[in-house]
């Protein structure tokens, strides 16, 4: 289960790898990743690309990512893979875990199946030794298993035999007359599955029907997102107000700086905080495309959402400054800081002002805290010259 939370992340983010790859044939080459028969890795194995084909014999566990998966040797190890086409005919000695559109297993499998994806098909060559936990549009379940089966699919289609229970929430229900359920044979459905007279179900079968989904009220929704929003305001406050003391703290000069800048230049703020907001996304799907690029980007996410959070501070020490050099009083840095904390929560509850005032903070300040960082590297480079 570690190993695959671990995965989880990353089987999101290149999953997408493949679809912008497909849109963009002709701009790059095509990236073939092979383990080639007799290959031997005696570790754990990586491979990105458009193509991966492991035919080798791993080791160790297997995380393939890529448009097609193909893996037709021996995974001594857990098997992770994720693609837009996925196929599995070799030998997986313990789990396997799998999403994608479309996946074929037709190998041998030590223990369990964990799988997700558009369609999913167990060949009657392949062998689960252990259990199969599957979601996906259609499933089509032709190989033996060793133990029980939960499924939730629009499509299910049983035609070998199931050492164990089979647990199914589906559209259509079919057993075969080669399906054989040593256990009891449980389905939520709308409609009576299709069940031929020479299937064998040993165990009880039982049909329960699809649980009906109470519709919210109007006034529910309306008191539920209320609710929402006020508790993530109040989170969104202290820790806003937690992380403007941290700056206080270690960081007075900087923070004044960046007022600083915000004073003296304005648009350069607005303009440089505008582009950086728009461009960045962009970058970021350039570089996921790449495949290579992938760990930059994620780098370049961390630090984009960073500095967005982080924008919002400078503009709250600006307004509390402005307001406290009206009032003709010299407040402390904390209490310049407070003043601008609650006037911006303050505005940001009233609705429409509240979204524009976001926007338009959150770019001035992150064009501000750009200027600024790049401002202090520059002195910093040329104090470190003499």
């Amino acid at each position: 289960m570690k190993k695959l939370l671990v995965a989880l992340p990353i089987l999101a983010l290149l999953i997408l790898v493949p679809s912008a790859s497909a849109n963009d044939k002709d701009n790059h080459k095509t990236k073939v990743v092979t383990l080639p028969v007799g290959e031997v890795v005696n570790k754990d194995y990586f491979a990105f690309g458009d193509i991966v084909e492991v035919s080798g014999t791993v080791n160790g566990d297997v995380y393939a990512f890529g448009g097609q998966v193909l893996v037709d040797g021996k995974v001594n190890g857990d098997l992770i893979a994720a693609g837009g086409m996925v196929n599995i005919s070799g030998d997986v000695s313990q789990d396997l875990r799998v999403g994608g559109g479309q996946i074929t297993i037709s190998g041998q499998i030590g223990r369990n199946v964990t799988v997700g994806g558009g369609n999913v098909e167990f060949t009657n060559d392949a062998t689960v030794r252990g259990s199969i936990l599957a979601g996906a549009g259609n499933v089509t379940l032709a190989s033996p298993v060793g133990t029980n089966v939960k499924i939730g699919a629009g499509n299910l289609t049983i035609s070998n035999k199931i050492d164990g229970d089979v647990e199914a929430g589906v559209g259509d229900l079919r057993l075969t007359s080669k399906a054989k359920v040593a256990g009891n044979l449980t389905y939520w459905s709308d409609q009576q599955a299709s069940i031929d007279e020479h299937a064998l179900v040993s165990g009880e079968i039982t049909k329960k029907s699809a649980p009906n989904i109470a519709k919210p009220s109007a006034r529910g929704i309306f008191g539920g997102f209320a609710a929402f929003k006020i508790i993530s305001t109040a989170i969104g406050l202290v820790s806003t107000f937690v992380l403007g003391l941290i700056l206080i703290r270690f960081f007075p000069k900087f923070s004044s700086a960046a007022v600083n800048t915000l004073n003296k230049r304005p648009l350069a703020s607005l303009g440089i905080g505008f582009l950086t907001l728009v461009a960045t996304p962009i970058i970021f799907v350039l570089l996921l495309i790449t495949v290579i690029g992938v760990p930059i980007a994620l780098i370049l996410l961390a630090f984009y959402l960073i500095s967005l959070y982080l924008a919002r501070l400078f503009v709250m020490f600006w307004v509390g400054a402005a307001i406290s050099a009206r009032t003709g009083r010299k407040l402390h840095q904390v209490w310049v800081f407070i003043i601008g904390l609650i006037l911006y929560y303050v505005v940001t509850l009233i609705p429409v002002v509240g979204g524009i005032t976001t926007f338009l903070v959150v770019t001035f300040g992150l064009g501000a805290f750009l200027i600024t960082k790049r401002d202090t590297y520059l002195a910093t480079r040329k104090s470190s010259l003499y």
